[in-house]
């Protein structure tokens, strides 16, 4: 039986309010190692949201959009929850378009996708999880960014997990902190980088559009999951992948260092 492969991929900063689902459950969650630490997150964070001056340095928002944060994390036991997928909204969660996925491709997105979070460290697509906000970088426990201390965490349950598998790793570089690739066993951890060309045919980073074009590619990677999860076929999947902008796949500047392969996608003239 081949290795499920694992698709990393950070959370959204928008976030859908409400919810029809049960308050928090800890239980409930996925990778239930993470518990205790899950528990003392959310007193550390209720106790601060209990201060507006030391909730606004930690969140990093003011006005009214701080009073409905700090008015979320205050009440993280008793609010309503819904699906992680449907919780986090955004650019890259929008060009996924989870909802449009036939039920197949629904299984292999729940089963393969694990959304970092900086209050519950990992969460599958379809945990129940209610409002709130923390950032992956916030410095929340004894002065240490959530990162830091769900790093050793994380990569334990990732390596129980995913032992042996094919990673795409589509995380920014906050919350790649939060796990260290070196200790979890894998066949190839594949990222990406998204370049365009501009003046004199310059080639630049793209960041405006970086989140759509990840989503592109993870709906795709469902949409194919069989190839996705081998090194042998992943390379042709990538090369069949087309972005409405015009990136694609240019396989003379992908490079690869250990174990870790960069796909490289650039904006056609």
């Amino acid at each position: 039986m081949k290795p499920t492969p694992l698709i990393l991929l950070p959370p959204s900063e928008g976030k859908f309010t409400g919810g029809e689902g049960p308050s928090l459950d800890f239980d409930a969650l996925s990778f239930s190692s993470l518990n205790p630490t899950r528990a003392i997150m959310a007193q550390c964070l209720k106790k601060i949201c209990e201060r507006p001056d030391a909730a606004q340095k930690l969140l990093g928002v003011k006005g009214t959009f701080l009073k409905k944060t700090i008015a979320d994390n205050l009440g993280l036991a008793d609010a309503p929850s819904c699906s992680a997928i449907q919780r986090y909204t955004g650019v890259m969660y929008d060009a996924i378009d989870y909802q449009s996925l036939d039920p197949r491709a629904r299984e292999a997105f729940d089963r393969t996708v694990v959304i970092m979070s900086g209050l519950f460290g990992i969460t599958r697509p379809n945990n129940m999880i209610p409002s709130y906000k923390l950032k992956m970088g916030a410095k929340l426990m004894g002065g240490r960014t959530c990162a830091a201390v769900w790093r050793p965490l994380i990569s334990k349950a990732l390596g129980r997990t995913y032992e042996n598998s094919v990673i795409w790793d589509l995380l920014p570089i906050e919350h790649s902190a939060a796990w260290d690739s070196s200790v979890v066993p894998h066949k190839t951890r594949f990222t990406v980088k998204f370049l365009s060309r501009g003046a004199h045919g310059k080639l630049r980073t793209v960041s405006h559009w970086s989140k759509a074009l990840k989503g592109a590619l993870v709906r795709h990677l469902i949409l194919n999951i069989s190839e996705a999860e081998s090194r042998q076929t992943a390379l042709g999947l990538v090369a069949g992948f087309s972005h409405p902008e015009g990136y694609e796949f240019c396989p003379e500047m992908t490079q690869e260092v250990d174990k870790s392969v960069e796909l490289v996608f650039v904006k056609a003239d």
